[in-house]
């Protein structure tokens, strides 16, 4: 069952479905790990389980540092909204 969140300012929801919180654990694991090569093994299969239209372009020679760049990306893509954090 999807969790829902309510954005009172515009009265939309966001969904997080069983999916996204699959690839946030995931994420999670990606980051612990220090083998740059495993860690991009990871992240290209945390890549393809993305829908397509919000799939990473990984460039040819990357840091850890900068897989965590991405991991981080996709976090914010598809984690559900935070409301009451700015300040009006």
């Amino acid at each position: 069952m999807p969790l829902r969140f309510l954005n009172f300012n515009v009265h939309s929801t966001h969904t997080m479905h069983v999916d996204d919180r699959e690839i946030l654990r995931l994420i999670s694991k990606c980051r612990e790990i220090g083998d740059v090569s495993k860690k991009t093994k990871l992240l290209e299969y945390i890549n393809q389980l993305l829908p397509v239209e919000s799939r990473i372009r990984r460039p040819s020679l990357i840091t850890s540092d900068g897989i965590d760049n991405l991991l981080s990306w996709i976090e914010v893509k598809i984690s559900p909204p935070i409301y009451g954090l700015a300040t009006p």
